[in-house]
């Protein structure tokens, strides 16, 4: 089933609300003239000199040709010396770094963005799913009705357009640019308006988040409950971070070791089940190992017989075998196998027992649309001591 609810105020972007914030800039450093550019082979000289072993150097400027120096250099990063604090020196190599080991570690990203974005698209195609259902009971152009939307979301602020208002035109945009046949068959024989499940559709997971950010209270906490995750405010965060993620992943960024953005949020500790070892590491909740954890507790929901986490814990194997990187720099605890891959594999009800049809309980007032109240809304503490406004 399906309720309504609005994102926490910690996650920026998932929010209904729209929050204007006051921008400190700090006085600008000495500007420094930018680095000429340089040739392949001045590149390669240049991270010999600075520790990196090349090894075959033809295969080396064939990478440098694929990848580009500042990509390599990225990944690179990681086999660096650290640098003083408050030292703008160059930074050397650790001892035993060599430029095939950036290659496996490039190599090993890449396998990992296509996992991660293979697990992504399960959420997002039964998110999508579920909200359709949810809002197709209310009104056959419910996305459009701002009586059926959290009143947060509809109503504008002093000079700004609605965060609706917003979103509209973003749909709107991409109906006009859109070339699916179900747009073209709208445009033909609807005066180009769509019922709210095939307007789902076309939704980038950008605006499908933040469509559930704006649903109203009970509608958010529906879902919640639908996908087992709990709180309505960590449905809102998980997925302002999974859509995220899916943004660094679609555009190859390099994902391995890099802090999240937007960490997932938790429920309470005595309601965060598996995930409950979170709350102690939060390395862990903000590095890519938390977002992998949050996935997975969904996928696990959404599909109990998939075998994304046996196919993450295979990908692990192909990490490069040296003692200058380790998983850890992703958030991966010692124990990660123990967390992921058997803590987070099932349900614990049993996945034979067919998810109950969504619904949206009955309101004791006749006027059905109204805006979610105070009273409706739930404090449960989450991470941060954010609860769900």
């Amino acid at each position: 089933m399906i309720h309504r609810n609005t994102s926490p105020t910690s996650v920026p972007g998932e929010s209904a609300v729209r929050h204007v914030g006051a921008f400190i800039s700090a006085a600008p450093s000495p500007a420094r003239a930018l680095k000429p550019s340089t040739t392949v082979c001045q590149q390669i000289e240049l991270l010999r000199s600075r520790g990196l072993e090349i090894g075959d150097e033809q295969a080396a400027r064939a990478s440098l040709n694929r990848l580009g120096y500042y990509r390599f250099s990225g990944y690179a990063h990681a086999l660096k010396v650290a640098r003083a604090e408050g030292s703008h020196a160059a930074r050397h190599f650790k001892p035993g770094a060599t430029f095939p080991l950036v290659i496996q570690l490039a190599e090993f990203d890449n396998a990992l963005r296509l996992l991660v974005l293979q697990g992504l698209e399960l959420i997002e195609i039964a998110v999508r799913a579920a909200v359709a259902e949810l809002l197709s009971k209310l009104d056959v152009e419910a996305h459009r009705k701002r009586a059926l939307l959290d009143g947060r979301f509809t109503t504008a602020l002093a000079g700004h357009m609605s965060a609706h208002a917003e979103w509209l035109q973003r749909f709107d945009l991409l109906f006009a640019r859109s070339k699916e046949d179900l747009v073209e068959h709208h445009r033909l024989h609807y005066s180009a308006r769509m019922p709210v499940w095939a307007a789902l559709e076309i939704l980038e997971f950008g605006l499908l988040s933040r469509l559930v950010a704006g649903l109203q209270h009970r509608d958010r906490r529906a879902l919640a409950r639908h996908f087992q995750v709990g709180h309505p405010g960590v449905l809102t965060s998980w997925l302002h971070t999974f859509n995220v993620t899916r943004n660094r992943a679609a555009h190859h960024a390099r994902l391995w070791n890099r802090t999240s953005v937007v960490a997932p949020l938790l429920p309470a500790p005595s309601e965060s089940g598996d995930l409950a070892f979170l709350h102690v590491d939060e390395f862990a909740r903000k590095r890519l190992f938390g977002t992998l954890c949050c996935m997975q507790s969904m996928i696990r929901v959404i599909a109990p017989r998939s075998e994304w986490h046996q196919r993450l814990k295979a990908l692990t194997g192909s990490f490069p075998a040296s003692p200058t990187l380790s998983l850890r720099s992703a958030g991966f605890p010692d124990d990660w196998e123990a967390r992921l891959v058997e803590g987070l594999r099932c349900r614990s009800v049993s996945p034979r027992r067919p998810q109950p049809p969504m619904h949206r309980p009955r309101l004791r007032h006749p006027a059905e649309a109204r805006p979610s109240t105070p009273h409706e809304q739930t404090a449960d503490p989450l991470v941060g001591g954010v609860g769900d406004p």
